[in-house]
């Protein structure tokens, strides 16, 4: 959610249920968020969901786990839901309005979260955890995105694919729930999901809030993933105590992880040290988890939530003045720009039919003159002699790597995806001609994936890990030969005719399972006249 308030858009209620519409909050994959108003003026946030997926039901199936799964979850540092209806055309929930910016956003906006706030965000998302696993819940998508850092506290939100711990669920066939890069190792391998598998996400979730990255790095989403099930995570940065606590929730194998309890546990010893005026716990009562967390919750950068709007008010007019104040403020700027540089004349040609070269004239100096020094025609003449006659800049190929140095993975590992168009351009054309060769060896012919790293100046051509749909083993010698071939033939001809694309390098890498990829071959396609491999 966000503390600004947009106009509603044609077409959008006026009412849904008893709430009364007063603008929207955001529009995501599942639905819009509308901010509502009810009878007695309390801020609401009430989603609804798209209308095509309204008619799937499938999808209303899961909206209705979501409903009967969240109302079952009550805690501290929750989001309650107050109302909802899963049967009418457009189903919806309701829930408390909760200002403030996501944790995603404050730490890409402000870096990261310091001192008693950060062990307060740890108490709060742990204690939240926790009611979630007690109700018989478990999260499956635990992120910086859906954590909301409001006024009074954290807010863990978003329970659309939570699934109940007795086992009954709606879930897509083959879909990896939770979104990669915050999910555990066992679900990259086997896609095994357990209250342990939240943990393993706090854990990330907390190492990002304390040092501003991933614990395991950025990149392509199968190295990001190499990293999480096989590499120990970055923690550089956190307190000593809750670096701890989050190399414990971190661990590889999930019987080596704490419960949420536990770190509930954990978080409120070390937030009780903090120095500030959080006070120790006294006797056999507890204090409670919200008094805790909001005793230690300091002020942080808040967007100011602006005023909303009276029901009633127009939407329309609203954006009106808004267009009518960018298009004045446009106007400004480009009136600047024509007084702060006058027009000139077109050049007239001369008398052997080319056009005089027009300079700028130089800032006015010290000069008696109001114009400053102006050039004489004859330096300028000369000027544009000597320019004429200086021989061109010899072009130098940007790739620049001269070593004989055999790949490594640690390279693969931090490869990226295509980000440029030539990137984009080159990846799209060898998925597409490799697409044959997947074909004829009985797999997915979407099974190539290209990565690059710049500083190694390599291109990664990923496979597998490979399912064979058919009823015999297929050697897959001849794929990899065939990815190699296409690989080094784009490359080659890709330097020879741009001497911006650095990627002299081409690299076949064979996952031979997620946690085990494979150099299978590789060439510096350079100086390569011919890639036969």
């Amino acid at each position: 959610m966000t503390a600004r308030i947009l106009p509603a858009l044609p077409g959008d209620p006026t009412r849904i249920g008893p709430y009364r519409i007063v603008g929207r909050l955001g529009s995501g994959g599942m639905g819009t968020v509308h901010a509502a108003l009810d009878g007695s003026g309390r801020r609401l946030a009430v989603k609804v969901v798209h209308p095509a997926q309204a008619e799937d039901e499938e999808f209303r199936a899961r909206f209705r786990r979501e409903v009967a799964l969240t109302s079952r979850v009550s805690g501290p540092c929750l989001v309650p839901v107050l109302a909802a209806d899963c049967d009418t055309e457009r189903p919806w929930l309701a829930t408390p309005y909760i200002p403030g910016p996501t944790l995603q956003r404050y730490v890409t906006t402000h870096g990261p979260v310091e001192g008693a706030t950060l062990h307060a965000l740890a108490v709060g998302t742990a204690a939240a955890l926790a009611a979630v696993h007690e109700a018989g819940v478990i999260h499956r998508d635990i992120k910086p995105g859906n954590v909301i850092l409001s006024p009074d506290g954290p807010r863990l939100l978003d329970f659309g694919i939570a699934h109940a711990l007795d086992g009954t669920s709606v879930t897509r066939t083959g879909v990896l729930t939770g979104t990669p890069g915050w999910i555990s190792p066992e679900q990259y391998r086997t896609g095994a999901v357990s209250t342990k598998s939240d943990v393993f996400s706090w854990g990330a979730l907390i190492a990002y809030a304390g040092t501003g990255g991933h614990p395991f790095g950025t990149g392509a989403l199968d190295a990001v993933a190499f990293r999480v099930m096989s590499q120990d995570p970055d923690l550089s940065g956190l307190p000593d105590g809750l670096r701890l606590v989050t190399t414990r929730a971190l661990a590889k194998e999930p019987e080596d992880r704490p419960t949420a309890p536990t770190l509930r546990e954990d978080c409120i010893g070390l937030l009780e040290t903090q120095d500030t005026h959080v006070l120790p716990r006294q006797g056999a009562s507890p204090t409670p988890v919200d008094d805790l967390v909001t005793d230690g919750w300091h002020p942080v950068p808040f967007q100011q939530a602006e005023a909303w709007p009276a029901p009633g008010s127009s939407g329309r007019a609203r954006r009106f003045t808004l267009v009518g104040a960018s298009a004045i403020g446009l106007s400004g700027v480009v009136a600047g720009a024509v007084f702060a540089f006058p027009s000139q004349k077109e050049p007239t040609s001369r008398g052997d039919g080319t056009s005089p070269t027009i300079t700028a004239a130089p800032a006015a100096s010290a000069s008696s003159s109001p114009l400053g020094t102006v050039p004489s025609p004859a330096a300028t003449v000369a000027d544009d002699r000597a320019t004429a006659t200086a021989p061109p800049a010899e072009p130098q190929p940007a790739y620049t790597r001269s070593d004989r140095a055999e790949p490594s993975l640690q390279e693969w590992s931090d490869a990226r995806d295509a980000m440029t168009a030539s990137e984009r351009k080159i990846a799209a054309s060898l998925s597409e001609e490799t697409s044959e060769s997947f074909r004829r060896a009985q797999e997915p012919p979407d099974g190539l994936h290209v990565t690059f790293n710049p500083e190694a100046q390599t291109m990664f051509l990923t496979m597998g890990p490979l399912v064979n749909t058919g009823e015999e083993d297929v050697d897959h010698t001849d794929l990899r030969r065939s990815i190699m071939f296409a690989g080094c033939t784009q490359g080659n001809h890709k330097l020879r005719t741009d001497l911006t694309w650095p990627y002299g390098r081409v690299v076949v890498v064979h996952r031979e399972s997620m946690a085990n990829p494979v150099v299978s071959d590789y060439r510096e396609v350079v100086n390569i006249a011919h890639c036969r491999v």
